[in-house]
């Protein structure tokens, strides 16, 4: 008998949570995260470059069950590898500043838990400052391009009912643009083969977030 009493009680509290997930629908909300890249590529981006940042900040509208378009800023710094390139990188790194909109699909599976997958496709400026760059150029190196980076989050809410919550976010960015020896203001990366620098500008992002979200019910 206390075994299915138990058994009555988790089916009502599933049936009751799934029921009471699919009336949380906010009209919108507000978000800020904030990861650091990793796995960069092409091979020359890898070899020069490491990910210190990637981050935005933006916000989104429901527009029907789930289904959610929004926009926003968002920001990527890479620090030069003072080793690579038989050491004569020098000092500098890569800043990626950048707009973009989003469409997306969010999911609450609990009265507090939720999965939100977005693609932000936007607009950057690769601006990469250096030694090279300052002596060759009398400048930073600016190249602009399109970017696209789909992302995943999973958020809990800090309670229920609760308008805020945090999430870990997942995100692969892809930039439409070469990492070559220009950003370097050089002929050539010493010891590099020249096909090093063939394929987009991409990298993995792994970081946490913070998301405020406007009328939850």
């Amino acid at each position: 008998m206390i075994k299915f009493t138990l058994k009555l009680f988790f089916v009502y509290c599933l049936i009751n949570s799934t029921t009471y997930a699919q009336l949380i629908e906010p009209k919108g909300s507000f978000s800020v995260d904030i990861g650091i890249p990793t796995a960069e590529r092409n091979i020359a981006f890898n070899k020069v470059l490491e990910g210190l940042f990637n981050g935005g900040i933006g916000y989104q509208y429901n527009i029907y069950k789930g289904l959610s378009v929004g926009g926003g800023a968002k920001y990527s710094f890479f620090v030069n590898d003072r080793f690579a390139l038989n050491k004569t990188v020098g000092k500098g790194g890569l800043h990626i500043p950048a707009v973009y909109a989003k469409i997306g699909y969010e999911k609450f599976t609990t009265d507090r838990f939720s999965f939100n997958f977005g693609v932000r496709l936007g607009y950057a400026n690769m601006i990469s400052i250096n030694d090279s760059t300052k002596v060759n150029l009398g400048k930073p190196y600016e190249k602009t391009t399109f970017f696209v980076e789909p992302q995943l989050e999973l958020l809990l809410t800090t309670e229920s009912n609760e308008p805020s919550g945090f999430s870990l976010v997942l995100g692969y960015n892809f930039y439409f643009a070469e990492y070559n020896t220009e950003f370097l203001a050089r002929e050539q990366f010493i010891g590099f083969s020249p096909e090093w620098s063939n394929g987009i500008t991409r990298f993995f992002s792994l970081g946490f977030g913070y998301r405020y979200y406007f009328d939850l019910y």
